[in-house]
């Protein structure tokens, strides 16, 4: 049992940026190398009280919101972005059952702060794709107990998380969140993640066949499940996932830059003399700021329950994403040939950046909600 920092966000902070310069980042590459689960990386962040962060103090968490999240999700995701895809979905499946609440919830958010069980959500379905939030997966009654049976698709530590969070229609009208263990009967991991890049995060598929809900096992009201998706998992996610790559984009320039002032010619010269590279780090520097910017004023407004932080949280992901792929492709032409290879790190973030834009929801799908939202439209 880690003994978590209660209520100390700064502190909690801190620890995460050392540790993530410590064990993270130079685990970084090996686990992508071999597509490993960052369970050290895990334990560490335990330890610190990092799983605990969007765990309410009152079952010994952090109690921290979207700002605090913003931070330690970018220092994590900086170091190794597939510890920060796994981080995120931990603290998001915590800030859902901190918001829905339920019987069996208290309990769980006190495992969870303390690492005794790290989780995540299963909400993805190939059949729906971007649009999440519309689960083809539905409960059934039988015999007085109620089942689901069904697959979902890119589940985040598949395998490894101890409790999913399960999106599916319910017996009567809405969705309805249930909490699943991984060694429940019935449940079974299939493939092995091979992704581009976050190779570490074990993106799997999970079948579920005639797995029995247990009532105490629900989250939120009967029938809530979209209020939890959209008042909770959605801010919640977009601001952690902008955040990681923020990290990605912010870790490509520094390499990027500590290259080209390092790399000389015969002359005397360094490479960050040359103009054109000089321009290329000024505008990589420049695309960081403003998506760093956008993502803490659009996590402040969530933070404080503003009416009108849906566009911001919703363009942060979009912006963040953006950059992240163009700083990383940027950072690849500053270093050239030996940033193509793993000789830098830029590769590897170059390739964990391209994911981002596809997680739902999707780039394309925010921008037709940010343009019905500005516009007075419905949303989605």
């Amino acid at each position: 049992m880690a003994e978590v920092a209660v209520g100390n966000v700064d502190g909690v902070l801190a620890e995460v940026r050392e540790l993530a310069q410590a064990l993270i980042a130079p685990a970084a590459a090996e686990i992508d190398r071999e597509s490993r689960f960052p369970d050290e990386q895990l334990s560490a962040l335990a330890q610190v009280g990092a799983l605990g962060l969007m765990v309410p103090c009152g079952q010994g968490g952090v109690g921290a919101g979207l700002v605090a999240l913003a931070d330690v999700c970018e220092a994590v995701g900086g170091a190794c972005a597939s510890t920060g895809m796994v981080f995120l979905m931990h603290g998001v499946t915590a800030a859902t059952v901190a918001g829905g609440g339920g019987p069996s919830a208290a309990r769980l958010l006190e495992d969870m702060a303390s690492g005794e069980v790290l989780g995540t959500l299963a909400f993805s379905e190939r059949g729906t794709g971007a649009h999440f939030y519309s689960p083809e997966l539905r409960a059934e009654r039988r015999d007085g107990s109620v089942f689901v049976s069904g697959r979902k698709a890119f589940v985040t530590s598949g395998g490894h998380a101890d409790a999913m969070l399960v999106l599916l229609q319910g017996e009567g009208e809405g969705l309805d969140c249930y909490v699943v263990g991984k060694d429940a009967p019935g449940v079974r991991f299939e493939g092995r993640w091979e992704g581009l890049g976050m190779r570490g995060n074990s993106s799997i598929a999970v079948e579920f066949e005639d797995v029995v809900l247990d009532g105490d096992a629900l989250i939120g009201e009967a029938g809530g499940g979209a209020g939890l998706v959209f008042g909770v998992v959605a801010p919640t996610f977009l601001v952690g996932l902008a955040a990681v790559n923020v990290g990605i984009a912010q870790a490509a320039l520094s390499d990027a830059l500590e290259h080209a002032k390092s790399r000389g010619y015969p002359d005397g010269s360094a490479l960050v003399e040359v103009a054109t590279v000089q321009h290329a780090l000024a505008n990589m520097d420049i695309d960081v700021r403003a998506a760093r910017a956008l993502l803490q004023d659009a996590a402040r407004l969530g933070d404080g329950g503003d009416e009108e932080a849906l566009v911001p949280l919703m363009e942060a992901k979009v912006l963040c994403t953006d950059v992240a792929a163009r700083v990383t492709q940027g950072a690849l032409e500053v270093c050239g040939g030996q940033g193509y290879t793993p000789t830098l790190s830029i590769e590897r973030h170059l390739r964990d950046a391209r994911a981002g834009a596809v997680m739902a929801p999707t780039n394309g799908v925010l921008r037709t909600w940010s343009a019905k939202a500005i516009a007075g439209l419905p949303v989605p």
